[in-house]
């Protein structure tokens, strides 16, 4: 299995036509059928793994699913036994929540991609690996052999993946939110914490209009979000504690990421890695704020 930062990919953010089958709760069930992957036939059994074994099939790589939270995977090998080289590995990693499979599938997509591929609720598909997301699974394909079946491979494989899936269900409303402000190639989910700081919460981060920007997914009170950028504070140089509308704001420089200004709401906060007199910026995170808490600009609980 090959890192993401290896792959070339054509990517897009699309679903499928609504399938008939439902998802399983065993990833297991969400494997190819192998009558789809003809001649192509499965050889051996099912591999299974959870969050603390997963490591013994990609060790290395395990970690970056456990931090979007793994609950559990299953792989299987298909094999042509007419052409020992012409292959597919198949893998499906089930999570906690939509936004954790849609953080790998994130963390595995090319920065500027996208095409034409509808999988699930987003896919990418090459001539040698291909991998969607849709709900709370990720979907992951490889294939070995003849150039001139390489790729039909993956895609059959991709498809009767989504096919046994069904209809993909609405994204998670902060994602799709958060993707009608910032551009929807460019976002990721950080599980545990904003701009890779401590003191900031679980969010979005993606690219509006130019500017990097970030957005916390858990609802929060005012009070939790005064804190969360009181904590951030202290790790700003020159930083700035005021008010906007009711709401805390932060401004300083952060010694890697440089100038940045947070505004804090009743939803959580939103951000820019930016200065304060940028153009339309405190608007723009007025407008994500109003993303991430459900609520106006003009909201200031």
């Amino acid at each position: 299995m090959r890192r993401p930062a290896a792959l070339v990919l054509a990517c897009a953010l699309a679903a499928l036509p609504p399938g008939a089958a439902t998802a399983a709760a065993d990833p297991a069930g969400v494997l190819p059928d192998e009558a789809a992957l003809a001649p192509l036939r499965r050889a051996g059994a099912i591999e299974r793994h959870t969050p603390e074994t997963l490591w013994e099939r990609i060790d290395g790589e395990a970690e970056l699913y456990r931090g979007y939270g793994l609950a559990a995977s299953a792989h299987v090998l298909y094999a042509d036994p007419a052409a020992g080289e012409r292959r597919v590995e198949a893998s499906v990693f089930s999570f906690a929540d939509p936004l954790g499979a849609f953080g790998v599938f994130a963390a595995f997509r090319p920065p500027a991609g996208a095409g034409g591929t509808a999988l699930g609720n987003g896919g990418c598909v090459e001539d040698y690996q291909g991998f969607f997301w849709q709900g709370a699974h990720f979907v992951l394909a490889d294939a070995a052999g003849p150039d001139a079946t390489r790729a039909s491979d993956v895609r059959r494989a991709l498809e009767a993946a989504a096919a046994r899936l069904g209809a993909p269900p609405p994204p998670p409303k902060a994602l799709a939110d958060f993707s009608r402000v910032a551009d929807a190639r460019t976002v990721r989910y950080q599980p545990q914490h904003l701009l890779g700081r401590e003191a900031l919460p679980p969010g979005l981060e993606g690219v509006a209009a130019g500017t990097p920007v970030f957005v916390s997914v858990p609802p929060a009170s005012l009070e939790d979000a005064k804190a969360w950028l009181a904590g951030y504070a202290r790790a700003l140089e020159g930083a700035a504690l005021g008010e906007r509308d009711g709401r805390p704001l932060l401004v300083g420089r952060d010694p890697a990421l440089g100038p940045v200004v947070l505004l804090g709401g009743a939803g959580g906060i939103a951000g820019a890695r930016s200065s304060p007199d940028a153009e339309g910026i405190l608007e723009l995170l007025a407008t994500l704020l109003g993303t991430a808490g459900g609520q106006g600009a003009g909201d200031t609980r």
